[in-house]
């Protein structure tokens, strides 16, 4: 196992934003407060860029910023986990949300049940239910 530098570091020991690039600002933001269960107070834009601020302290930056000639990917690795209560429940609200269940659907074992959802612009989120 590797030790941490004795040495000061100037990058942190937190992730504090998560970014999701989009086509249609207006849209993503829409599902992604809906996701989360945001209110108007708990987001703001700027300009090309829509923060969604998450009760945990992380934030959901959606930057529209330069996309119109990005390809769509084919397939991306997860972005980011979150975490769930239900996992039924939660796939139900994704797919109510126009958000796609991908790669095989609902995976379950005795310890943790997950799926992988994407958006329009395929950013992969992971979503989990821990069954400790």
């Amino acid at each position: 196992m590797m030790r941490p530098v004795e040495s000061k570091n100037p990058i942190r020991s937190q992730i504090s934003s998560v970014i999701l690039w989009s086509r249609n600002l207006d849209k993503s933001a829409e599902q992604y407060s809906r996701l989360f269960n945001l209110s108007s107070e708990q987001q703001e834009r700027f300009g090309h860029m829509h923060v969604l601020h998450l009760p945990n302290g992380t934030d959901v930056m959606i930057d529209s910023n330069g996309m119109d000639n990005v390809p769509i990917p084919d397939k991306a690795p997860p972005l980011c986990f979150v975490p769930a209560d239900d996992i039924d429940e939660a796939a139900a609200l994704i797919e109510s949300l126009g958000f796609q269940i991908i790669y095989g659907g609902i995976i379950r074992n005795e310890y943790v049940s997950f799926f992988n959802m994407r958006d329009d612009d395929f950013n992969v989120i992971t979503v989990c239910q821990n069954h400790k």
